[in-house]
């Protein structure tokens, strides 16, 4: 019986321990992007985030799309608004990048007579 519980309470904190371990060396998100637009009324717009990074951070960019029509294109610019990096275009894509300088840099997702849905998720991969 003693044995038991002995063992039920090592399994809790055990699974306390792990638990624990992943919060604290989760990605940190940085920002995201979700949009969604009907075939009926196909949108033009640009959509954007902006977060900090310093020199030698290395971040990962999450893309998924269901494009029914148009043109989705996501581009990351610096603070001078010089592209940094466009992301290839794909049903799913997971990318990393390691910044060249601190900076806060702009994630944009430009959409052109589109219809369809998208999602960009940026996290801190450190």
């Amino acid at each position: 019986m003693r044995k038991k519980y002995l063992t039920m309470v090592l399994g809790i904190g055990a699974v306390m321990a792990v638990s624990a371990i992943w919060l604290i060396n989760r990605p940190k998100t940085l920002g995201n992007i979700n949009c969604s637009v009907s075939s009926r009324e196909p949108a033009t717009n640009t959509s954007t985030i902006s977060f900090w990074a310093e020199e030698g951070d290395r971040i990962r960019f999450y893309f998924a799309s269901d494009i029914e029509q148009g043109n989705v294109d996501i581009v990351l610019y610096d603070s001078e608004g010089y592209q940094v990096k466009e992301l290839d275009q794909a049903k799913e894509l997971v990318t990393y990048l390691t910044m060249h300088y601190d900076d806060t840099y702009t994630l944009a997702a430009e959409y052109t007579d589109f219809a369809g849905s998208f999602k960009v998720e940026v996290f801190d991969a450190d």
